[in-house]
């Protein structure tokens, strides 16, 4: 008994310390820097803009540069961790490389995303996670074709991805981000078309709030 009361007085009397202590004294002894003591947004929204160059994995192809665009979510659970969805509308186009095919394929789609985020320091967010692909249409010009057309369903079918990213706020709502993505469905991997692609991508985005909230 008599030890429980000694380290219930010392509990205490170490808590009272603790809070007389002013911040500067707090962040010196306990490394708290002031991104620690901010406040930030658990909700927030953005909008981006992203060149990315995607090509075909095992095919005899040659990529060509597109931009996406699309906005995310992002919900954080504590300063450090978070997930994040959204949809974004993509093109990814390719040149066959063989003598007697030079066609481009061109298929559009729409991702739809679910990545886990950390955010390690202030500016800074990385992100894993996945996407599923939803084929919004396809086109190209396989031989002895000699105009362009709409290949038909199935050709090209929904698909899974993953990608990582690495983002960096450099001017108040405005980041930057660089990313790494692929995709693969084998759906029939004895045709000329295929589902697997992989890419980067470099792309500008936009908060639609101010992610570190004003304290109250």
């Amino acid at each position: 008994m008599r030890c429980f009361l000694m380290l219930t007085i010392l509990v205490l009397c170490s808590t009272l310390s603790l809070w007389g202590q002013g911040p500067d004294l707090l962040i010196q002894q306990y490394d708290k820097y002031p991104y620690d003591l901010e406040f930030y947004r658990k909700w927030n929204f953005d909008l981006f803009i992203q060149g990315h160059l995607s090509n075909t994995t095992y095919r005899e192809t040659r990529g060509r540069l597109h931009l996406d665009v699309g906005g995310n979510v992002y919900y954080q659970f504590t300063k450090t961790f978070g997930l994040s969805s959204g949809v974004h509308y993509s093109r990814i186009s390719y040149r066959y490389a063989f003598p007697t095919d030079e066609s481009i394929d061109r298929i559009r789609f729409l991702r739809f995303p679910l990545s886990l985020n950390v955010y390690p320091v202030k500016r800074v967010r990385l992100s894993l996670g996945g996407s599923y692909n939803w084929v919004l249409g396809a086109t190209g010009q396989p031989p002895p074709a000699t105009e362009r057309s709409t290949y038909p369903n199935k050709t090209f079918v929904n698909s899974l991805g993953m990608g990582v990213s690495a983002s960096y706020r450099v001017w108040k709502k405005f980041s930057i981000e660089l990313q790494y993505r692929f995709q693969k469905r084998s759906f029939n991997p004895l045709q000329r078309e295929t589902q697997n692609f992989q890419g980067v991508a470099l792309g500008i985005n936009y908060s639609l709030l101010d992610p570190i909230r004003p304290k109250p």
